[in-house]
């Protein structure tokens, strides 16, 4: 009886320098288009993977993970729902732009992100280590999941500091590849 041949492991996935936005008030966040309504700090979260992703080697869109860290995540749009609902009405597109998961879906149509994606409802430092060990398993696994995976986290560090965050996790082999301008 034959055993197939094990494929040798895959070097560890690297990861980029964190690329931070701060903004004192989610209202100065520019929102357009048609998703003009998603929640202000998905907003914030898109301006940080879009300065983040200006470094990157290779296409901007297709096959990229997203994982999200958050404890406050659309709260602000969850607030406006639930004031809306206390006057006796609530707009159907504020039920979409409250969803957690807007924190993340908003960068991948934007930038055209077809890979996995995940929400991590938890402290940002514990979120990002184990969305780092998501990532890099999306990144060798046999086949990969991912090309390249965003780590972005939002957070609120006073009432008037909200933060995002977005790291990328990209496979070993990118190491040394020129950076796209």
């Amino acid at each position: 009886m034959s055993h197939p041949t094990p494929r040798p492991a895959r070097p560890a996935p690297i990861t980029t320098d964190p690329v931070t936005v701060v903004r004192a008030d989610l209202t100065e966040v520019v929102r357009r288009g048609p998703l003009k309504f998603a929640d202000p700090a998905a907003w914030l979260v898109r301006l940080a993977v879009d300065e983040a992703r200006k470094e990157l080697p290779g296409p901007p869109g297709g096959q990229v993970g997203v994982i999200g860290v958050s404890e406050f995540a659309t709260g602000h749009s969850l607030r406006a729902v639930a004031a809306d609902a206390a006057g006796g009405h609530s707009s159907p597109r504020r039920f979409v732009a409250a969803s957690p998961g807007t924190l993340i879906g908003l960068s991948c149509v934007e930038f055209g992100y077809h890979g996995p994606s995940m929400l991590l409802t938890m402290p940002e430092a514990a979120g990002r280590a184990l969305a780092s060990v998501i990532a890099g398993s999306w990144l060798t696994g046999d086949p990969p999941a991912a090309a390249r995976v965003a780590v972005v986290s939002y957070t609120v560090d006073a009432p008037d500091v909200h933060r995002a965050t977005c790291s990328w996790v990209l496979p070993a082999e990118a190491a040394g590849r020129p950076v796209r301008r």
